[in-house]
């Protein structure tokens, strides 16, 4: 998610690095590949950013989160429609459905290597931190108010299931990794199981 204090211009130098990244890795971008794919001058990309690394970082924790907070809205949606604990059980298969696909697969892998980078790299690691912890509480928000309408079980702790949440969508990144995967059927079946006997407030 773009910050709404972004400033246009820098907004646009983003969404030109995003379309940068698709097909060219973050060392290999140079600073007139940025001019000439947003028009904007090299003086106005150094007014809004420290230097192209920092527009780089700004970028990736853009690219890791757009997806998330896609998921995010659609999980609110649905939720929204929920008013019943098997309502909101099939609501959640649906979730789990669309978050766990094989298609995703680029998804994940760029979203390890952006965790690999923040390691060593204090900037990137304070920024991804930040952007982190607003999604976490964007759906501890929502499971929080699930939890109060009585769908959820009363004693659970909304933070935890925020992160174990993001946690088996990013970590069948595993399964993307092995000569002995486990069938999307099989995977989704075990997760969809967790929801249902844990989560759901039969």
């Amino acid at each position: 998610m773009l910050s709404p204090q972004l400033h246009p211009t820098a907004k646009e130098l983003v969404l030109a690095m995003d379309r940068l990244l698709e097909s060219t890795r973050p060392t290999d971008i140079t600073t007139e590949q940025v001019i000439n794919e947003s028009g904007i001058s090299k003086g106005s990309l150094y007014h809004h950013f420290v230097d192209l690394n920092d527009l780089i970082e700004t970028t990736l924790i853009y690219r890791y989160s757009k997806w998330i907070d896609s998921s995010i809205q659609l999980m609110s949606k649905l939720l929204n429609t929920a008013k019943t604990p098997q309502k909101l059980k099939e609501e959640l298969f649906k979730v789990t459905y669309l978050t766990q696909k094989d298609s995703l697969k680029e998804m994940r892998i760029e979203r390890a290597r952006i965790f690999a980078e923040a390691k060593d790299n204090l900037r990137l690691s304070q920024k991804l931190i930040k952007e982190t912890e607003r999604i976490t509480s964007s759906i501890e928000d929502l499971v929080r108010e699930v939890i109060d309408r009585k769908l959820f079980k009363p004693k659970l702790n909304a933070r935890a299931i925020a992160i174990f949440i993001q946690a088996y969508t990013f970590g069948v990144i595993i399964n993307d990794f092995t000569d002995k995967k486990v069938s999307f059927e099989d995977w989704t079946e075990l997760v969809n199981k967790v929801i249902a006997e844990v989560f759901i407030n039969d």
